[in-house]
């Protein structure tokens, strides 16, 4: 299966920081989507953020992709381009699939992930902080 995965960062005063959500049910996680049959990657990553956060973004780089063996898919990874975002934390308008709201905040990339985040979502986190590299301003 191929899924995508859509990267918005942001550079705060405390170092990078990446967009995840939590659920209260089913702990932290970034934001993924399935690539459609006639969909690119590029586009699955813009649709899947609408979706489940209600920004508007677009990708702006491909960062590569990799199997995650706890999903058994090949996921894609973006750094997206979105508007500024001026409310945080904040309710997604996607609920999980209990109905739960998504809770956005802020990851920061250099901190280690708490035991409240699945293992999928850590290989997820991982490769992305092993491949992360920031546009020069």
């Amino acid at each position: 299966m191929k899924r995508s995965c859509p990267i918005v960062y942001r550079e705060s005063a405390t170092g990078l920081e990446i967009l995840a959500f939590s659920q209260p049910t089913a702990g932290k996680q970034l934001v993924t989507g399935t690539i459609g049959a006639k969909e690119t990657l590029a586009a699955s990553c813009v649709r899947s953020l609408r979706q489940a956060s209600g920004l508007q973004g677009k990708a702006k780089r491909y960062i590569g992709k990799e199997l995650m063996v706890a999903a058994e898919a090949t996921f894609g990874f973006y750094l997206m381009e979105t508007e500024s975002i001026g409310v945080e934390p904040w309710q997604g308008p996607e609920g999980g699939t209990e109905g739960e709201p998504l809770d956005f905040f802020w990851q920061r990339l250099d901190q280690p992930l708490g035991d409240e985040w699945q293992p999928l979502y850590q290989e997820l986190f991982g490769y992305i902080h092993q491949h992360f590299n920031p546009p020069s301003a």
